[in-house]
């Protein structure tokens, strides 16, 4: 086959990495000004050709033309993830929830190219030029076919997104968040690192629990779960997105995460291991799950703005969050994915940290932090400095004095309760729970700082 086109110049940074997504079809008007909070930000919307075309003939697009226009006068950057869905274009029954059904490997390709093309078409004619080719497909719930017949469907679709506009930047299906316990735990033993690989596996899923997969307390019972159903659909899924974007089908590398802030930079790392050097990493799905009564909306808060930390300062370019509000009976009856929103309205902790940490940081470049017990990121902006930092072990650690220049107090603002206040003088004590110092120092003189407080 001829060499993929090289792709389009990837910027060095967002100005705005923070995103939402929420319900274009039906989310309550309350919602506005939070969704116009994070304009430059990304959001996504999944557009099913059994949805729009559910008999052959001319699609129609006022369904999702309102979803999408909606999102771009908000001044969002909008990824558009191009589905087929089940029905006469994939050979299936019609499903009763179009938008929702899993998806097929076409019956006609050339067909499905052509759907593409036309898609692509009209809505790079409104300023979209961001596409990914499905979505998750080693869960069933989204791709119902074997994920080995997936990479074909991927390249005759990449290919139509590019021939129709060749501004198109590519963005890979994504994986589901749940399967990374799997995969890096199945890489740590590969390696020969089977106690780290069963003790990621049992970390990861503490909080979701064992309904997809078995638990595993020693590693005969770890390679046991990689023999599962649900283990071998997960690892070719890996595979087969490793492949493709190997072969530079696609430009970025689509992360979904919901699951426990601590393991993220270990996910980074095993996609990064995976994918060509230099391929952004793009969280386009993030978020917590936490199903059930433990919930503890203060603690969601901080884990988020750790999580999102966590990401940004380990390269990622974007983080979307997702809900903006739950929504009873599109995914699951209760809530088990956490909105930034109680179902009535009340903003959760959780919103409030967001938009600190968007402001706090907006234009700024990321770096890590891991400095004598202390964890987080440095932020670099024109007008100053912003750390995100918390005692790595939860024990409290102090600050002795707050960075110069004196003359310009720093402004401390404690995560999730979210109250700013001026730090002129004394000592600032830190836990486990991350605080936002604000101040107009250079880098170098608040490393030189740290190295001293």
């Amino acid at each position: 086959p001829p060499p993929a086109p090289a792709p389009p110049p990837v910027t060095a940074r967002l100005d705005q990495p923070f995103g939402l997504a929420w319900d274009g079809y039906a989310t309550a008007a309350r919602y506005a000004p939070a969704i116009a909070g994070y304009r430059g930000g990304g959001t996504f919307h999944d557009i099913t050709w059994c949805a729009v075309e559910p008999a052959p003939g001319e699609p129609r697009w006022t369904a999702e033309d309102k979803v999408v226009d909606a999102a771009l006068r908000y001044g969002y950057e909008v990824l558009v993830r191009i589905h087929i869905g089940s029905c006469w274009a994939s050979g299936r029954p019609p499903s009763s929830r179009p938008r929702i059904a899993p998806s097929y490997p076409p019956v006609d390709l050339n067909a499905y190219r052509s759907f593409v093309r036309t898609l692509v078409g009209h809505y790079s004619a409104k300023g979209v030029h961001l596409y990914a080719i499905e979505n998750e497909i080693d869960a069933e719930n989204y791709w119902g076919g074997d994920p080995s017949a997936y990479p074909p469907v991927a390249r005759a679709g990449a290919a139509a997104v590019r021939a129709a506009d060749p501004r198109a930047r590519l963005v890979d299906p994504g994986l589901s968040s749940s399967s990374y316990g799997l995969a890096v735990a199945k890489a740590l033993d590969d390696e020969g690192r089977a106690n780290d690989a069963v003790a990621f596996y049992q970390r990861f899923y503490a909080r979701r629990g064992w309904s997809r997969l078995p638990r595993a307390d020693d590693a005969a019972g770890l390679r046991r779960a990689y023999g599962t159903a649900a283990g071998r659909r997960i690892l070719a899924a890996h595979a087969a997105v490793r492949d493709v974007d190997r072969a530079r089908v696609f430009d970025v590398y689509q992360l979904h995460y919901y699951d426990p802030w601590e393991e993220a930079a270990g996910v980074v790392g095993y996609i990064r291991r995976l994918v060509p050097a230099g391929m952004p990493i793009e969280a386009w799905e993030l978020g917590s799950f936490w199903p059930g009564p433990t919930y503890d909306p203060a603690r969601h808060a901080a884990e988020t703005a750790k999580l999102v930390t966590t990401l940004l300062s380990a390269g990622v370019r974007r983080a979307v969050y997702l809900p903006l509000v739950h929504s009873p009976g599109a995914i699951a009856p209760e809530e088990r994915w956490r909105g930034l929103y109680e179902e009535d309205g009340r903003a959760r902790p959780v919103s409030g940290v967001l938009d600190r940490l968007r402001d706090d940081t907006r234009a700024g470049i990321w770096r890590p932090l891991d400095q004598d017990g202390l964890r987080g990121a440095l932020v670099e902006r024109a007008d100053g400095v912003v750390l995100i930092l918390w005692s790595a072990d939860g024990r409290t650690r102090s600050l002795h004095a707050p960075p110069a220049p004196a003359s310009v107090p720093a402004t401390v603002t404690p995560l999730p309760r979210n109250v700013p206040r001026t730090w002129p003088a004394g000592a600032l004590e830190l836990s486990g729970d991350p605080v936002i110092v604000a101040t107009r120092a250079s880098r170098a003189s608040v490393m030189r700082w740290l190295a001293t407080a």
